[in-house]
């Protein structure tokens, strides 16, 4: 449940977020990183970590929103010069305000917006993943909060059939332009489709191939949470669960019932090459 305190809190960061001040939080080097290339971000070694307090200090929202609040602050604080399409922008402001006060320009599509609300240059309207209104090569930057595991959910509380996400990602690169980027976090061992609710991270990478896309990092953020709690997923989430997931079995999913819920972030550039 969302106190008005933490709602308060929550708007008063997005407010004042200063993207010069996270250039100085997060310029660094602040994950780990294995033998395949998957980055660790984990709780005792992230700048947000108060080492005294042992605790976040981002003030606000669950363990997972901790975690996106910080993964937006570490990824679009310097988007200068840059036209920059949001997916799913909803209410949360903190990355257009980023974007906006680094130098970019901010545009949004949202899917819950009522469809002759066109979306232009610079500001929101009608739109999602797999319907992007706007010309081939047009925007730099492409990102997505808490929203692509929702793209192809069957349970995903609107009258829209779940999209394809082939058909998503095609969409995406075609309005992205070449070397242009993208960025998305997403919860795992949480909701929306399959892939992300068993953290299927070879099925992430999937969705990337080769010959349209470079230089792929994902980032688990608070995989490893120690010294904090762990974040277990919701028994009230499992029926949801079970509607869900048709590619596993029931033993892996009593298994990642075990897991953390922790965020991916997905990040990754555009080949200079025409589908």
């Amino acid at each position: 449940m969302h106190s008005l305190g933490n709602s308060f809190r929550k708007r008063w960061h997005s407010l004042v977020a200063n993207p010069k001040a996270m250039r100085r939080l997060w310029g660094g080097v602040y994950w780990q990183e294995d033998e395949s290339g998957v980055r660790t971000v984990s709780c005792q070694h992230c700048p947000r970590f108060d080492r005294n307090k042992k605790a976040c200090t981002v003030v606000f929202g669950t363990p997972l929103r901790k975690c996106v609040v910080a993964s937006i602050e570490a990824h679009l604080y310097d988007c200068k010069n840059k036209q920059v399409l949001e997916i799913g922008y909803g209410r949360f402001s903190l990355g257009r305000n980023l974007v906006t006060r680094s130098g970019g320009v901010w545009t949004g599509i949202e899917p819950q917006q009522a469809k002759d609300k066109i979306p232009s240059l610079g500001k929101g309207g009608y739109g999602h993943a797999a319907e992007i209104l706007f010309p081939d090569n047009t925007f730099d930057l492409i990102y997505g909060v808490q929203t692509m595991e929702h793209w192809g959910q069957k349970c995903n509380g609107c009258n829209r059939e779940p999209s394809d996400y082939a058909e998503c990602m095609a969409e995406i690169y075609r309005v992205l332009k070449p070397g242009g980027s993208i960025y998305f976090d997403v919860p795992m061992h949480f909701h929306g489709h399959e892939m992300f609710i068993m953290a299927d991270l070879n099925r992430i990478k999937g969705l990337f191939p080769d010959a349209l896309w470079k230089n792929l990092v994902l980032e688990k953020w608070r995989y490893s949470y120690e010294p904090l709690e762990r974040y277990a997923p919701y028994p009230k989430l499992f029926p949801e669960w079970k509607m869900e997931i048709s590619s596993y079995s029931d033993e892996e999913m009593e298994k990642a019932k075990e897991e953390p819920i922790y965020l991916l972030a997905i990040t990754a550039e555009k080949i200079s090459k025409s589908l």
